[in-house]
């Protein structure tokens, strides 16, 4: 080996490491009527991302989101980042409704949402699709892309802002799983203001456990109020999707928080004396809380609004470290904003539907 040789690879080896501390950086553009591309965020695998990819940029991701309001519940407008139809509620509350991992925007549980949201009240329904990024196989590589698409909802967010006199205390995001993150990333993003409120559907757990920095994902600093509903905490047949660690202001733990009652750890109950098979999906758990977020929707009309009268210490040591009251002390779910009190609550549901216990 010659000198010079040996020299190309100490500077080599030098080079990696300053790239390897410095980390890299991705940067994403979108194209501008003037043909010059704009800036609209980068991105590094630096702390706390060091352990998750890069993510990908929108032309892989496709964002894409439809509008829905009362004068057309049931065929979505797009709505951009510099584009907005004319079906738009001037001076009415914008509800984001976001899927996670291997979800899409047409999945059930969006369109129920979407409903539910219009019945509610005459406000502007916004179903986010970013199958490009949640359908990837490689899920360390979906949970990177959270950044990306809580940025484009910010923009298109921030476009009503600046010029449909839109207020951030109206903003409101509900998420499933990764798109819980998706969330935080949109209130991390905004600009002049701070996200009125986001609901974490289940906060998926692999890839952001174990990680206490706020910009991971979803964190209580995201918005005026974060509420989470927790259900598949714990690990059972398969490793938990969600997580037990608080990640809001009011952050509830029906069933504790773990497996939940009649999914696959509980799967049969008795009905006329027979027993019933209700669920063998690994991901019941997980899924559950879709069923008592959507329930929680309609409380307006059937006066369940899952009140939870236990109060509790220790998100890992429940309902032993719960105190139960005479009167409630929150609300899972989409009345979760109808108390002030802070804190982690516990509450019991049906195993099966209706799952709200009156």
């Amino acid at each position: 080996e010659s000198h010079e040789d040996g020299a190309m690879l100490s500077l080599l080896a030098i080079s990696s490491l300053v790239a390897l501390a410095l980390g890299a950086e991705k940067c994403c553009y979108d194209p501008e009527t003037s043909g010059v591309p704009r800036e609209i965020g980068c991105y590094t695998d630096d702390f706390p991302f060091n352990s998750m990819p890069l993510p990908d940029c929108n032309d892989k991701i496709q964002v894409s989101m439809r509008l829905y309001t009362r004068s057309n519940p049931d065929v979505g407008d797009v709505i951009t980042k510099t584009t907005v139809p004319s079906s738009y509620r001037f001076g009415r509350r914008v509800h984001f409704v976001v899927h996670g991992w291997l979800g899409g925007r047409n999945a059930g549980y969006l369109r129920k949402m979407k409903d539910a949201g219009l019945d509610d009240d005459d406000v502007n329904m916004i179903v986010v699709g970013w199958e490009g990024g949640s359908r990837q196989l490689w899920y360390p590589q979906s949970a990177s892309e959270t950044r990306v698409v809580g940025t484009e909802i910010a923009l298109v967010a921030q476009n009503l802002v600046d010029w449909y006199d839109a207020d951030w205390a109206d903003f409101y995001c509900a998420g499933h799983s990764l798109g819980s993150h998706v969330c935080g990333h949109f209130g991390k993003r905004t600009r002049g203001g701070k996200l009125g409120r986001i609901s974490g559907l289940d906060p998926a757990g692999p890839w952001f456990e174990g990680k206490d920095h706020p910009d991971i994902g979803l964190a209580p600093s995201d918005a005026v109020l974060v509420d989470v509903a927790h259900t598949n905490g714990e690990p059972g047949i398969i490793l938990n999707l969600g997580t037990m660690k608080p990640l809001g202001h009011m952050d509830f733990y029906p069933n504790g928080g773990g497996e939940q009652p009649g999914c696959i750890l509980d799967p049969f109950v008795k009905e006329n004396g027979e027993e019933q098979l209700i669920d063998l999906m690994p991901a019941c758990s997980h899924m559950r809380v879709l069923d008592l977020y959507i329930e929680s929707m309609q409380g307006k009309f059937t006066n369940c609004k899952y009140l939870a009268f236990s109060k509790c210490t220790d998100p890992y040591n429940i309902p032993a470290s719960c105190t139960t009251y005479s009167e409630a002390r929150g609300a899972m779910g989409f009345f979760a904003n109808t108390f002030q009190e802070h804190g982690i609550f516990y509450l019991e549901t049906n195993r099966r539907d209706p799952y709200c216990i009156v």
